[in-house]
């Protein structure tokens, strides 16, 4: 990992402290729907279709984030309420933000939208929605009402989007040396994995399985094969147990069975402390920011001792592991990908520190001080 070092050494000397330049308007900009957007004048208030992407705005506006922010779906107080709450203590604000319904799901008010004061003249929608919102008729509506809309993502091709979506926004809203400084460690980390790689190209392939939501309901197994967490295992050149069960879908169901035939060598539960609408959690692994340990170890034991997951391979030999599920849809997803790295190949990636990186990207782009926990090896959890 020396060249990683060297790379963020230079990074940390030539970006760091920042300094934003006067973006001159107007700006055209291509997001990473392929879709050009000219803006005549600098946007101020912004709107985001999903508030788990609220780091974006944080790594482009680090202490003013929150003031840019008026009106988000209401998504992370019931998806990731660690982080929500961490947010809110930060920025007290978030709060009171205007709600927003969901696109997909048609909750979604645009007259309501185009008449909140302060008047949003950005909406940043994740990819997953652009096309709904374009085949609807939404983007037209909100172009005539003087809205301009990025699509972003995080989720669908983590790896491919990611800085786009970034540098895109940070474009848009004239702070480009911020998109540009993310773009920087992001990329020095990633082709940092490759390089190691790269190294020990004559390892045999591990094989993986995702456990999506695990603890969210009492049914198994919902999982990805490609895109989600689900790219990061062929970039990490492992195989993903699902690729063939799902037959070229992103996401679906395989059964315990099917899992336990296939024999991974590493299982990974994407996993949170969610809590529902009456504030109660669910099953859920409360990973996340201030984790409760009892907790933490009373979930994982509960998910643990599923009798069919006892049977698996990577059960057997102790690679059970569980992420932080909503790193899934966040610029940070970058720490996921590192845990997966050593997970996967724990003697190639032995000095690589995932929660190092996410307490690194926390402090230089979002300028505070963050801590939880984020991995974790199951068997170790119950210790």
């Amino acid at each position: 990992m020396k060249i990683k070092l060297k790379i963020l050494t230079i990074c940390a000397a030539t970006l760091c402290p920042l300094t934003s330049f006067a973006a001159t308007y107007p700006v055209t900009v291509t997001d990473v729907a392929g879709r050009t957007i000219t803006f005549d004048h600098q946007p101020q208030n912004i709107a985001l279709s999903t508030s788990r992407i609220f780091p974006l705005l944080e790594i482009i506006y680090q202490q003013d984030a929150a003031k840019h922010l008026v009106a988000a779906r209401d998504d992370m107080q019931f998806s990731a309420p660690s982080m929500y709450a961490n947010y809110v203590k930060h920025y007290p604000s978030l709060q009171h933000v205007p709600k927003i319904g969901l696109i997909k799901s048609g909750e979604f008010d645009a007259e309501r939208f185009i008449n909140l004061k302060p008047k949003p003249d950005l909406f940043i929608v994740d990819l997953s929605n652009i096309k709904l919102a374009q085949d609807n008729g939404l983007l037209k509506k909100l172009a005539a009402a003087g809205i301009k809309v990025i699509a972003v993502d995080f989720r669908e091709n983590p790896i491919k989007n990611t800085v786009k979506s970034i540098e895109t926004v940070a474009k848009a809203v004239g702070r480009e040396a911020q998109g540009q400084a993310f773009a920087h460690y992001y990329l020095n980390h990633v082709t940092a994995l490759e390089q190691t790689l790269a190294q020990h190209s004559t390892l045999p392939p591990k094989r993986v399985f995702i456990e999506r939501a695990a603890g969210y309901s009492d049914s198994c197994c919902r999982t990805f094969a490609g895109g989600n967490m689900g790219a990061y295992v062929p970039f990490l050149k492992a195989i993903n147990i699902a690729d063939k069960p799902l037959k070229g879908a992103i996401t679906g169901q395989m059964s315990p069975e099917t899992v336990i035939t296939a024999r991974p060598d590493v299982y990974i539960m994407q996993t949170t402390g969610w809590i529902n609408d009456k504030g109660q959690p669910t099953h859920g692994i409360p990973l996340g920011y201030n984790p409760n340990s009892a907790a933490i170890k009373t979930a994982t034991k509960a998910l643990m001792d599923r009798d069919w997951l006892q049977a698996v391979s990577a059960y057997q030999t102790k690679n059970v592991y569980s992420i932080y599920m909503p790193f899934y849809n966040s610029p940070y997803n970058l720490v996921a990908m590192e845990y997966f790295a050593k997970w996967i190949h724990p003697n190639v990636f032995k000095d690589l520190h995932p929660q190092q990186t996410f307490d690194e990207m926390n402090k230089q782009f979002g300028h505070r001080i963050v801590s939880g926990d984020f991995g974790q090896n199951n068997f170790k959890a119950m210790q």
